[in-house]
């Protein structure tokens, strides 16, 4: 199994992102973090990674226009099944109300004033559509 750690979807994970059959319904985005060790600003301002993403992720709900919610936030210790120990720093879940004003929310110009903090703190993530359909 192989992952790619990125920091921007392709125009091929936008455009299914946007035609799931449940891209209409809530959607929530489990986020699994990897921050860079030093963040990399224009300025070249002297923080970590984290906090730069604690930047963004402070000023995230105002940028959206309050549209999410944020479901779960912490930072990962140890994995008990599997392998990547390292490969990831924190995960996050966010619900929004569907795929649409999800894009529309990280494609506003509020979110383009924020995004550099989160470009200068995450060396990647995976970003992973999830239903809520009632599994168990």
């Amino acid at each position: 199994m192989s992952t790619l750690n990125a920091i921007d979807p392709t125009p091929d994970q936008i455009k299914d992102f946007l035609s799931h059959k449940k891209a209409g319904e809530p959607v929530f985005m489990l986020n699994l973090l990897k921050f860079k060790d030093k963040a990399t600003y224009k300025d070249g301002e002297d923080i970590s990674g984290r906090e730069a993403y604690g930047r963004y992720a402070k000023a995230f709900d105002a940028a959206t226009n309050g549209i999410t919610t944020a479901i779960f936030g912490g930072n990962i210790n140890a994995f008990m099944i599997g392998e990547g120990q390292g490969e990831w720093d924190a995960v996050a879940l966010v619900r929004y109300p569907s795929a649409q004003a999800m894009l529309d929310a990280v494609s506003s110009e509020a979110y383009r004033k924020i995004h550099k903090h989160r470009r200068a703190g995450l060396a990647g993530q995976l970003l992973i559509s999830c239903d809520d359909t009632k599994v168990f």
